[in-house]
């Protein structure tokens, strides 16, 4: 029976491959930086729209014949400009790494022009471009970019509308202008005022995304780590074991668990209090922490008691790794307040070797930290194995 097709392509497919290699290396190599990139592309399509809109303007004389030129030579060195810096990651330390605010300010000097080439009766459509800059900043800038933009658009359009008028009043038409000027005091606070509120909303959806998932971080680390010392808590460390018998009874892949309890722990807490038997605590789990591999696994099982799960790990291995955390609990300071105190530990190892229940091991392994402790503590016992 064949493999359906969907199974092929999903399989180093070469066409596939080459296309997403060609994606990465256009629009760069992160999801992140390919949003940024076709943004700015989408913006350089809408120049080229504009350029050559702005040539057919110019053939029927509603423009000044050189300007349709002069924004294509600006318009398309600016955006290779600002493609080349965001597609090769050098804004992204920036505060604005998309670099919004500098083709803001190019695109409003662009519309400047634009209204100065313009016609006298035409010229009052270039302020709709304003409205789209506007529009296109409501979902990068912050509320206070926003209303910078805003403002900007109407001093230079302003600017432009009373010196004009001033330097050439027959083609800028002074009474013409003040009524471009009027609309553009009363449709642009209105635009700049749903801006702000749409740029605010924005970044307290952000800032509320953010924290909840702060939160959830957090009830994920409250609910599978004990918050004392920080390891695994026993529900997690469950879940820990039960893949791996998972794994085993699939794969064969054996794992050792190894069972400790701290030697005279309650001696401890009688004599030097709480506290520093908490500090104990703390000190034996970063001491675990810092002496097994990344692939093994300690969880707190129970007050002074803990067990590690070390995957494909020999009895012998496991005897040289206690070994290591016994030299790294001898030599380091568990509190504070009793620098001079020492806690030894005692251990039960079992392998996971046969196809047995999971609590089979794990008393396996707590019978053999009894015989360690009734036969004077301080030292690791290795359980027969279960295939006996």
């Amino acid at each position: 029976m064949s493999e359906p097709r969907s199974a092929h392509l999903q399989e180093d497919d070469p066409l596939l491959d080459g296309v997403s290699r060609l994606v990465a290396f256009i629009f760069g190599p992160d999801r992140v930086t390919r949003s940024r990139t076709v943004a700015i592309l989408l913006c350089a399509l809408m120049y080229v729209i504009c350029c050559w809109a702005a040539s057919y303007v110019a053939e029927i004389g509603l423009i000044k014949a050189f300007a349709p030129g002069l924004l294509m030579a600006t318009a398309f060195p600016a955006y290779a400009v600002f493609f080349g810096l965001v597609r090769s990651g050098k804004t992204r330390q920036l505060k604005d790494p998309a670099l919004m605010i500098p083709q803001n300010i190019f695109a409003l000097l662009a519309i400047g022009f634009a209204y100065t080439a313009l016609g006298p009766f035409d010229r009052g459509l270039v302020m709709v471009l304003i409205a789209l800059v506007m529009v296109f900043g409501m979902y990068t800038h912050t509320p206070k970019q926003s209303v910078v933009v805003g403002l900007a658009a109407m001093l230079m359009l302003g600017a432009c509308m009373g010196v004009l008028s001033h330097v050439d009043p027959h083609y800028y038409p002074p009474k013409l202008e003040l009524i471009r000027f009027e609309l553009l005091l009363g449709t642009m606070p209105p635009l700049i005022f749903t801006a702000y509120k749409i740029s605010s909303w924005r970044n307290r959806l952000f800032k509320q995304r953010t924290e909840l998932k702060a939160a959830l971080e957090q009830v994920q680390q409250l609910a599978t780590h004990d918050s004392l010392t920080g390891l695994h808590n026993r529900r997690h460390m469950q879940e820990k074991l039960e893949s791996a018998v998972m794994r085993f009874d699939r794969y064969g892949e054996r794992f050792t668990v190894v069972v400790i309890d701290l030697d005279h722990f309650k001696q401890v807490n009688d004599r030097h209090g709480h506290r520093v038997g908490d500090d104990s605590l703390s000190s034996f789990a970063k001491a675990s922490l810092a002496v097994l591999r990344d692939t093994d696994t300690i969880a707190r099982w129970g007050g002074e008691e803990f067990l590690i799960l070390m995957p494909n790990t020999s009895q012998e291995k496991t005897q040289v790794a206690l070994e290591r955390l016994r030299a790294a609990m001898a030599s380091c300071t568990l509190s504070a307040t009793v620098p001079t105190l020492r806690i030894t530990f005692s251990a039960g190892v079992a392998v996971h070797d046969s196809i047995t229940a999971l609590s089979q091991t794990i008393e396996r392994a707590d019978q053999a930290l009894y015989e360690a402790k009734k036969t004077g503590r301080d030292r690791v016992v290795m359980a027969p194995s279960s295939k006996r």
